[in-house]
């Protein structure tokens, strides 16, 4: 797989892609400009997050956007998703959009995900996260889904990450 990087997200309608950020404000800058470039094209943002987050993102989406765009905007639980069975996994975003967007199925959306990849202390979490990621890597392709996955970069060791580029077409940058 070649690996593209990329610092904006505008042009991009589909991929699968991998940020590691440092810093939350920067972080919470690059989700707000993936939603809004969603929204100039209509489609739906599904965003996967921590509870801590979702009302700074939805703050930061407020101050450039109306209300009433928002209703594109989508949020679950990230550890909510990640442990839906009880161990850390990847879940497919279409098993969450009936909760979500009522009348999904009858209705032709483009959808878009951000994921924020958070982790309990596991031994054998470097083995889960990288079966999970290509795993998403396989929906993503058959589904033709613009999805980016986020990590804290201070959570992410040498090998895991070498790991994660394997999995993912393009990485986002903060230059």
């Amino acid at each position: 797989m070649h690996l593209k990087e990329v610092n904006e997200l505008a042009g991009l309608t589909k991929g699968h892609g991998l940020y590691f950020f440092e810093n939350q404000d920067q972080y919470i800058t690059k989700l707000a400009d993936f939603v809004i470039s969603g929204l100039e094209r209509d489609e739906y943002s599904i965003i996967i997050e921590n509870d801590r987050i979702i009302p700074l993102i939805t703050k930061r989406l407020m101050e450039s956007q109306e209300e009433s765009s928002l209703e594109k905007v989508k949020f679950v639980n990230n550890y909510d998703f990640y442990y839906a069975k009880g161990d850390f996994s990847v879940n497919s975003i279409f098993d969450f959009l009936p909760n979500l967007i009522e009348g999904y199925s009858e209705l032709d959306l483009v959808i878009r995900s951000w994921a924020h990849v958070e982790w309990r202390d596991d031994q054998e979490i470097n083995s889960k996260l990288l079966v999970s990621e290509q795993e998403a890597d396989n929906i993503v392709t058959e589904t033709e889904l613009l999805s980016v996955c986020a990590y804290d970069s201070e959570r992410v060791s040498k090998e895991l990450k070498e790991g994660l580029l394997n999995c993912h077409n393009f990485l986002i940058n903060d230059k």
